[in-house]
């Protein structure tokens, strides 16, 4: 599968598969989510020393279902003579939903902490320098798309500054990380 896809590696695309299974496996209400969360998609088989991951039939019937194959025109990977080109840039009109963030609330925060990130500790002028100098972003710890409503926002109690790859995994999940479980990830790995 890493190979059909571009992966030099086959550890990239574990991963993408994982958080796949994760997510669907959320979705489905699939309780306790197995150890390995790529399980809910894939059965596993050892032969001849190989581990083969065997797609589960309801999933190869839901991507039938969502007509994401062509039965009649499926390849193999070894059949697989070249990736597809790249293209990026197109422009096309999304509509989302835009929550609006107080400029005044986000100062008094950075006011209160500082700009070092509350979940690794790190400010961004100390790695890149002056041009950081006061860089930082400012993370609600409950989600406005939770709340969806008009509220009235302390600056102290309901904001954190923290630097983007932190806020970024705080987001990686729904319901979003807590900045506590963010530190423990950041203090497990230091200890390894």
């Amino acid at each position: 599968m890493a190979k059909a896809l571009g992966y030099l590696k086959y550890g990239a695309a574990n991963m993408h598969y994982g958080k796949l299974g994760r997510l669907i496996g959320e979705q489905i209400g699939c309780q306790p989510l197995p150890q390995l969360p790529v399980a809910v998609l894939v059965t596993f088989e050892q032969r001849e020393g190989v581990w083969h991951w065997i797609m589960r039939p309801q999933v190869a019937e839901a991507i039938e279902q969502l007509g994401w194959v062509d039965s009649e025109h499926s390849t193999s990977p070894e059949e697989v003579e070249k990736t597809a080109d790249l293209y990026e840039g197109a422009i096309r009109t999304i509509k989302v939903n835009a929550y609006e963030r107080s400029g005044a609330a986000r100062g008094k925060c950075i006011l209160h902490y500082g700009c070092r990130c509350a979940a690794c500790g790190l400010t961004l002028a100390a790695i890149y320098g002056e041009p950081a100098q006061g860089l930082i972003h400012v993370h609600h710890l409950r989600p406005l798309a939770e709340i969806n409503a008009t509220y009235q926002v302390d600056p102290i109690e309901d904001l954190r500054p923290v630097c983007p790859t932190c806020h970024a995994v705080i987001h990686s999940r729904i319901p979003p990380f807590t900045v506590g479980e963010v530190s423990a990830m950041i203090a497990g790995q230091k200890k390894k």
